[in-house]
């Protein structure tokens, strides 16, 4: 009885910890805010930084730990841009990074090809696949086809729920791990790293609120974005990280892109491709195992909201 009550004692002193530490957070955006005060706005993503911290080592699986690793490798917010004759980072004047804390999947494929002497070599061999009963349709097939019209365009398509696929061919995909709690260990010289966890998201979206202006109410190609107090709370925010309002209205987007939805394996885990949303459109990024180390090799915008 005595053991049931000194537990007790110590959960109910861990939740009036916890409590108290999210009100006063709570307190201090609200408390910066109403002074308008840089200093105590960093102070807030001061103690997230402290509060919140990588998990990798808790990774039991694999598959989950290596995607640790792979995120890493995949995760660069200060990518140069070029546009309109100019070069720029998005974030590089903000000193704190917003990184997702959950993955939505990691998954594997029976291959994973990017290389176009690869997929030229894979549908070559399908083809011949499917004359093997027919020498002669083989000998023709391999006289006309010519190697610099192949299929220069094919690449793996990973959007299927249980495959991915190669010009109508289907290759095999299954999830490993879903609703995974992903914090990654992330280090950028000068700036800080903050999770968002679902306490942060829902004390960020309390303060900003959801005054909005309606997709498409201005012209057919404008997005949600936010007005009134919200847009001048999400320009304090702005001081210290890069945030946006949904495309779609109703919702925040706070994380410091790239964000990956899901991480997908070969068998050999030398090879890998991330899902990934940037800001209003996304795609797939490739990463090779090279000596020991996660490299990007390849990567496309595949689609835009």
């Amino acid at each position: 009885m005595r053991q049931k009550f000194i537990f007790f004692v110590l959960l109910l002193a861990i939740s009036l910890t916890v409590s108290g530490q999210n009100k006063s957070q709570a307190k201090l955006l609200k408390d910066a805010y109403k002074s308008q005060s840089t200093e105590l706005l960093y102070k807030f993503f001061d103690n997230w930084s402290e509060e919140v911290k990588s998990n990798e080592n808790k990774a039991q699986n694999p598959y989950v730990a290596e995607a640790h690793k792979v995120f890493a490798a995949f995760y660069q917010p200060l990518q140069i841009f070029a546009r309109s004759g100019k070069r720029y980072t998005m974030y590089d004047d903000k000193p704190y990074f917003i990184v997702q804390s959950t993955l939505w999947r990691v998954r594997k494929a029976d291959f994973i090809l990017y290389k176009q002497a690869e997929i030229d070599s894979f549908m070559i061999a399908r083809v011949l696949e499917t004359l093997a009963d027919d020498t002669a349709h083989q000998k023709e097939w391999l006289k006309n086809h010519d190697p610099e019209d192949s299929w220069t365009n094919v690449r793996m398509n990973y959007q299927g729920e249980n495959y991915a696929s190669m010009f109508n061919i289907t290759v095999p995909v299954t999830t490993v791990d879903s609703a995974i709690t992903f914090r990654p260990p992330l280090h950028f010289e000068g700036k800080k790293v903050v999770y968002l966890t679902k306490k942060y998201e829902k004390m960020l979206n309390s303060f900003l609120g959801d005054k909005h202006v309606d997709l498409g109410e201005e012209n057919i190609m404008q997005p949600a974005y936010s007005k009134g107090e919200s847009r001048s709370k999400h320009s304090f925010i702005n001081r210290a990280a890069h945030i946006y309002y949904g495309h779609w209205g109703g919702y925040w987007q706070y994380e410091t892109y790239p964000q990956a939805n899901q991480i997908i394996f070969n068998p050999e885990m030398n090879r890998a491709v991330v899902m990934f949303r940037f800001v209003y459109e996304g795609g797939e990024v490739v990463l090779e195992k090279q000596d020991g180390e996660w490299v990007v090799v390849d990567s496309r915008f595949t689609w835009i909201e």
